[in-house]
């Protein structure tokens, strides 16, 4: 659809390889988002155009630099193709993303992994194959770091008589029952699980005192960033269609924000936000907007 060869060597000669793979990127998840219709046409659409600034599907902000750098390939691409068209506002594109990044609860949220996994694997099996995957969710929701994840081992998970577990973080301590439970019970027993998409089998390694356990046998445990990734690779098998990802860093604030929600006291909105998310009056009223959007989409079932 779009030489990138001729393109890069017209507007980027000098582009280093990081820049270079940037822009194959940027072109390869714009061709994704066109698919059959006619590319002039397509570059005349701004949903088209405001799709091509989300290179990742999971995330629902666009920083300014990250704005005026795609912004600036499509002033590019219009040339290239030789179309007359205008790149829409840096609000216009925050205002197009439709890919919901919060849940109607925890439960839903488990549900949700495990859609997807039956979608992309034909004998998926919930007590494996995502599992890691939802146990990162769970102490995500409670409000652990990813490093804080990444450190605990198998003693941490109290037992609660026969259907709950304590486990605690520098924040406190908290009880995990249901399906959360479930979740971390099976994951501290896991030694092998089918990989999305591919199906392939995965071995865990590694030293097995750890709740995480890496692959790679070298590898004594996972650090935070490889935490992250579990989740950014679960989202690249997400199928566009269900429009949903899931952002490490809002699970905790999902839950705040069910909190808030929850609140039948006669407190002000602003002093809900304040004292259950513990943070300043400048932060709640940051918040606040953010929480209207996860009102308006819990109350017409979006989530």
């Amino acid at each position: 659809m779009i030489n990138y060869q001729d393109f890069a060597a017209k507007y980027y000669p000098t582009a280093n390889s990081a820049r270079q793979n940037d822009i194959a990127r940027f072109l390869d998840n714009l061709a994704e988002v066109i698919g059959e219709t006619p590319l002039q046409d397509a570059l005349k659409n701004t949903q088209v155009l405001c799709a091509a600034f989300y290179l990742q599907k999971a995330g629902n902000n666009i920083s300014r630099p990250h704005y005026q750098k795609i912004k600036e390939y499509l002033i590019n691409l219009f040339d290239f193709v030789g179309v007359d068209a205008t790149v829409p506002t840096r609000e216009e594109v925050l205002a197009s993303q439709e890919t919901i990044c919060y849940f109607r609860g925890i439960n839903e949220l488990l549900e949700f992994i495990d859609k997807v996994g039956s979608s992309a694997l034909a004998n998926y099996n919930p007590t494996t194959d995502l599992v890691r995957v939802k146990s990162v969710c769970v102490l995500g929701w409670l409000g652990f770091t990813p490093d804080e994840i990444a450190n605990l081992k198998v003693r941490d998970l109290s037992q609660i008589e026969l259907n709950g577990y304590k486990v605690s973080n520098k924040s406190g301590t908290y009880e995990v029952y249901g399906q959360p439970f479930t979740a971390l019970y099976y994951l501290s027993g896991l030694e092998e699980y089918n990989g999305l998409p591919s199906g392939r089998k995965v071995i865990l390694k590694g030293n097995d005192e750890y709740l995480f356990r890496p692959t790679d046998a070298n590898c004594e445990k996972l650090d935070g960033g490889q935490i992250i990734q579990i989740i950014k690779r679960f989202n690249n098998c997400i199928p566009r269609s269900m429009k949903t990802s899931i952002v490490f860093r809002s699970l905790h604030k999902n839950a705040l924000f069910l909190e808030v929600y929850n609140d039948t006291s006669d407190k002000s909105l602003i002093n809900k936000i304040t004292a259950i998310m513990g943070c300043t009056l400048n932060y709640a009223f940051n918040y606040r907007d953010q929480y209207m959007k996860f009102v308006e989409a819990l109350e017409n079932n979006k989530i």
